[in-house]
């Protein structure tokens, strides 16, 4: 990861807001096919409560790379801040169907659930989530058992 993207990373996360937009559009100039910067400019937006702009950023996240889980999930989370808990469902099972191993989206479609009174799939959703989340910090590399075995077996 290219270092000034790093650092607007940081920044966002630290929520010096200012900072990380104009990092990540400086970075846009070097590479403006940077579908995550894209995604996490529409973030900052999100904050800021511009949900138009950054309906916008994660679009063209997606436009980029259609496979852009992280700007579903986001698009998801606006749509159900709106109220549209079905295209907020919508967008969390695209980005499942994606990425089935990636807790986030599974914990907000169990949050809509339960918005909708639909508690076993509030439930369900929920447990696996936390499964999911669990499995990462276990296995942050997400090797399959016969590549954690091969591994072992070189180490031999």
């Amino acid at each position: 990861m290219e270092e000034l993207f790093a650092s607007a990373v940081r920044d966002l996360e630290a929520g010096r807001l200012a900072e990380a937009e104009e990092k990540f559009y400086r970075h846009l100039v070097a590479h403006p096919q940077d579908a995550m910067a894209h995604n996490k400019l529409g973030v900052i937006r999100a904050q800021q409560h511009d949900y138009a702009a950054a309906k916008e950023l994660f679009a063209k996240a997606l436009a980029l790379d259609s496979r852009c889980v992280h700007a579903l999930n986001n698009l998801g989370n606006i749509a159900r801040e709106e109220g549209d808990l079905e295209a907020a469902k919508s967008c969390y099972l695209k980005a499942i169907a994606i990425d089935p191993d990636y807790s986030v989206p599974h914990n907000n479609l169990a949050v809509v659930y339960k918005q909708q009174n639909k508690y076993a799939d509030f439930v369900r959703e929920l447990k696996l989530a936390r499964r999911l989340e669990l499995r990462a910090k276990l296995n942050p590399e997400r090797k399959t058992l016969r590549q954690a075995l091969a591994d072992l077996w070189r180490r031999r």
